[in-house]
């Protein structure tokens, strides 16, 4: 997913708090790996009442995930088809099928109940038809806790495009272990195969083993989440692993 100008990150060092942690999977194995709480924290800021499209990718029992969310307003609804207009001006189709669990209002509802100028969050899964409907006339809109419930077991990675102090904004968030890293990049590979190198920020904020550090404590092997923009250009990164000297206390 990209937007022809990404927006930078802004501050979500500042929404960062304490939660519990969150499993991911290593790409060279099976096995789960925890994260640290600060950075699943980080992640779950991402998902916030002003979000707009995302993309996040899981990894779980061998299958990779691509799962999409949509929210706009209804533009019009014929048969199982909804058009949704979004706030950065995209006009998207969404296909519905008889499998499709919808809640208005928090509610379960039907096709029949939905009216233009509603406002929808519709979570979509690979090229299947949608897979939950989230409708509302009222707030809050309940797709938040859904959305995020993606970003547990089996987190991969997401991009975001949020509408932000005006401004749209396209963040992103990876999981993986760190293949190689210099002044200036690191390449994650991820739980899916993939291989991401990504830039670092001019003064990227590092935690390695949960202690403040710098890009030059951070070494191959390294499991890692990062947190940047659209353009891959890095700002925040945790790292967990062996490296003399540093994380002790």
């Amino acid at each position: 997913m990209r937007r022809n100008q990404p927006a930078r990150l802004l501050l979500l060092v500042a929404l960062i708090g304490t939660i519990g942690g969150v499993t991911l999977s290593s790409p060279a194995s099976s096995a789960p790996v925890i994260f640290d709480r600060k950075a699943t924290q980080a992640v779950n800021a991402l998902i916030r009442p002003d979000l707009i499209k995302a993309e996040i990718v899981t990894f779980n029992s061998g299958e990779v995930g691509d799962n999409r969310v949509d929210r706009g307003v209804v533009r019009k609804i014929r048969g199982r088809l909804l058009t949704l207009a979004e706030r950065n001006g995209s006009i998207v189709p969404i296909r519905l099928s008889s499998a499709t669990q919808i809640r208005i209002d928090g509610r379960n509802g039907a096709t029949a109940h939905i009216r233009q100028g509603m406002r929808a969050t519709a979570i979509t899964t690979g090229n299947a038809a949608v897979s939950w409907l989230y409708v509302a006339s009222r707030l809050p809109d309940l797709s938040l806790l859904k959305i995020r419930s993606l970003l547990s077991t089996g987190f991969v990675r997401t991009e975001v495009v949020s509408w932000t102090g005006g401004t749209l904004l396209d963040s992103r968030a990876d999981t993986g272990v760190i293949d190689s890293v210099d002044g200036a990049s690191m390449t994650l590979l991820e739980a899916d195969g993939a291989s991401v190198k990504m830039q670092f920020d001019v003064a990227p904020a590092v935690w390695v083993n949960n202690t403040a550090s710098s890009t030059t404590d951070l070494a191959p092997g390294m499991r890692a989440t990062t947190i940047g923009n659209g353009n891959l250009v890095v700002s925040q990164v945790w790292a967990y692993g062996k490296k003399p000297g540093i994380g002790k206390r």
